[in-house]
């Protein structure tokens, strides 16, 4: 053996007692007596939260690729964030929202520092438009046009930004939605801070924060933004994350949709509304003589509304096999791009007037550049398709699967990998998930809940329900809820897979629920769940964005009602195009796409219900699909193992228990 060489025995010994003392060193933040119980009080050790810290650990140093899955009440978070502490290396956690991203920096990480004895640095960062840009803010507050309320607005964002934050993030800003225009106005978007050349040393809060990330030994950001920064790669822009040492996954199985929302893209009308208006501004502002250009932005304008309306007022889907025999939308659409082409032109040739100006031109390229690959796309990967209703489009460019993008870029930026969830696997297997991501060679591993399911709660289903296609199918269910809602004073969730039973449903409770009823998008996600919690006899009626991420533990929900199966309609464009690329591939649609994508929705759904040891409460699936067909079974296998009743009396007992 040459003095250059170590071998592989030698490698091997001093691998094992750096895990060995890794877990060591797990025991003393973790263990009965460890660090933890001092600083969290009635702190109790859970074996299975101790396990999986140590197979994190172990992942670490062997910088492996790991899926985990872990049951709801495991303690996923301190056992990923202890073990890469312990590390010492740099650690890049991605949440699947901005709210679990705020409770890791504000809450959790300060304790796991203190408990394993580091002095490290924990910072968030968000996409650009997550903060405010001082240039924008002056911008807009030149524009003479705005309402008196945007004044009062941009006056609170002014006195925040000079006086109150240090890092710029509309987090911190209570008073300003973050879907109002005014905020958009003013945020860093990427081509206005091209054009203006900002940088560290300009004042912005950006480059700042960007830089105070790239200091951290722990990083946390969204699935959306690391989506972002892979698709740059991807593309071989660059990158906007720096490279750490361990990545972590939290709520993995959002990723691989989301990936597919970058890797492609999407043009709105909103989008393109926003475009209009910001053209106008900069002229105005920037190059008041040139009115042509003001008159070509108004066509555009005009150009957009008439290609909206040639999609009908029906809100609808179309594949762009179905939108190329439709002359009308094809003629629209060449109007629309030789207009788009028009007011690019006039935008290149006052470009250097601004930075306003330099920003909408280069937005206005980048717009007319995905239109043009949206028409002209041959890759068998991706799909072409547009959402449309009476006011806004959605066209979208979609690829169909991201496997080969995100394991190419994982491999290339090396490190440990995390992927976690409660939700990965369908019947302990991980292979529909795997496939997705590229990450065949992975490890898995399964955590289950240690809540008591067997004593804590039952599932009902009600026997003698009509198919979901009946057009009474709400009225029956809720027929059958009844008794439920009735016993528990409401307190209860009813999870919809669309809209329409959702607002069947309003309508039939409105007439008939003397308590308090919620309706997802009457009022913020946030607000409609602490007036939930507060108010009497409470009702939520929800649909998918309530199937996950929502925890109401305690008295405050004893009952979730699931009006059906979440399976996809079949006429999506996307659904549609993915079953045929499976095809293709020699594999079935609906087992291996609709079939694992339901069973991985119902577990979300069916986690609502008990969220603590000392919740107890009923979860009613209302589809008779569940025990008439074949595929029941398998999702019935999937869900936490409570007993299954069928009496609404047996139900009823439990709630009363």
């Amino acid at each position: 053996m040459t003095s250059g060489t170590v071998s592989s025995s030698v490698l091997s010994s001093a691998l094992s007692k750096a895990v060995s003392s890794s877990f060591s060193d797990i025991d003393e933040v973790m263990g009965e007596e460890g660090a933890l119980s001092q600083l969290i009080e009635d702190y109790h050790p859970r074996a299975s939260q101790i396990e999986m810290a140590r197979e994190i650990g172990a992942l670490i140093e062997r910088e492996g690729t790991l899926l985990a899955e872990a049951g709801t009440g495991t303690g996923k978070t301190f056992a990923y964030l202890v073990p890469a502490l312990l590390s010492g290396k740099t650690v890049m956690v991605s949440t699947a929202t901005k709210t679990l991203q705020e409770q890791l920096v504000q809450k959790d990480l300060p304790i796991l520092f203190k408990a394993c004895g580091i002095k490290g640095k924990a910072r968030i960062l968000k996409g650009r438009d997550n903060y405010t840009c001082m240039q924008r803010l002056e911008i807009t507050e030149t524009a003479e046009q705005h309402s008196r309320a945007d004044w009062k607005k941009l006056a609170l964002i002014r006195d925040w930004a000079e006086n109150k934050t240090r890092s710029g993030d509309k987090s911190e800003l209570e008073d300003v939605a973050e879907d109002d225009l005014i905020w958009r106005k003013v945020s860093a978007r990427l081509e206005f801070c091209q054009a203006a050349e900002c940088h560290g040393d300009s004042g912005c809060f950006y480059p700042k924060v960007k830089q105070k990330a790239a200091e951290a030994q722990v990083l946390v950001v969204n699935h959306h933004l690391f989506c972002a920064d892979l698709a740059l790669r991807e593309q071989g822009f660059g990158e906007l994350l720096p490279n750490m040492d361990v990545y972590v996954f939290d709520e993995a199985h959002q990723l691989p949709d989301i990936a597919a929302q970058f890797l492609g893209f999407s043009i709105t009308r909103g989008q393109l509304d926003e475009l209009i208006r910001d053209i106008k501004q900069a002229q105005k502002q920037e190059s008041p003589e040139s009115k042509e250009l003001l008159e070509q932005a108004n066509h555009l304008a005009e150009q957009v509304k008439l290609l909206n309306d040639s999609l009908g007022k029906w809100e609808k889907r179309w594949t762009w096999q179905q939108l190329e025999t439709e002359n009308a939308f094809q003629l629209i659409l060449k109007r629309f791009m030789d207009s788009l082409s028009l007011v690019i032109e006039y935008l290149k040739s006052v470009a250097e007037r601004g930075k306003q100006m330099t920003a909408v031109y280069k937005r206005a390229k980048d717009f007319e550049g995905q239109f043009k690959e949206w028409m002209s796309q041959t890759a068998e990967n991706k799909i072409r398709w547009i959402e449309s209703s009476q006011a806004r489009f959605k066209l979208n460019l979609t690829p169909l699967s991201v496997a080969a993008s995100f394991s190419r870029q994982r491999e290339a930026i090396g490190g440990a990998w995390l992927f976690t969830s409660a939700t990965l696997s369908v019947r302990d297997d991980f292979d529909y998930f795997a496939n997705r991501l590229g990450l065949l060679e992975a490890q898995t591993r399964h955590w289950p809940s240690p809540f008591d399911y067997q004593t804590q709660g039952v599932i009902y289903h009600p026997l003698g329900l009509p198919e979901p296609r009946s057009e009474q199918y709400v009225k029956v269910c809720l027929r059958a809820a009844w008794p439920l809602l009735k016993v528990s004073h409401g307190r209860a969730f009813i999870l919809f897979t669309s809209h329409r039973a959702m607002q069947e449903a309003k309508a039939i409770l409105e007439r008939h629920w003397e308590g308090t009823l919620l309706v997802q998008g009457e009022r913020p996600k946030l607000t409609l769940l602490q007036r939930f919690k507060e108010a009497p006899q409470a009702i939520l009626l929800g649909t998918s964005s309530f199937w996950e991420g929502v925890d109401v533990k305690g008295e405050a929900l004893k009952l979730v009602v699931i009006d059906r199966i979440p399976f996809a309609p079949p006429d999506d464009p996307i659904v549609q195009a993915r079953e045929a690329y499976l095809k293709e591939k020699g594999l079935n649609g609906f087992a291996h796409f609709q079939l694992p994508e339901a069973v991985i929705a119902m577990k979300q759904g069916a986690g609502r219900l008990i969220r603590d040891s000392k919740d107890r409460g009923v979860l009613m699936l209302c589809d008779p699909r569940f025990s008439s067909k074949g595929y029941g079974a398998i999702i019935r296998n999937s869900l936490p193992p409570f007993p299954w009743v069928y009496t609404a009396e047996e139900a009823i007992e439990k709630l009363k228990s």
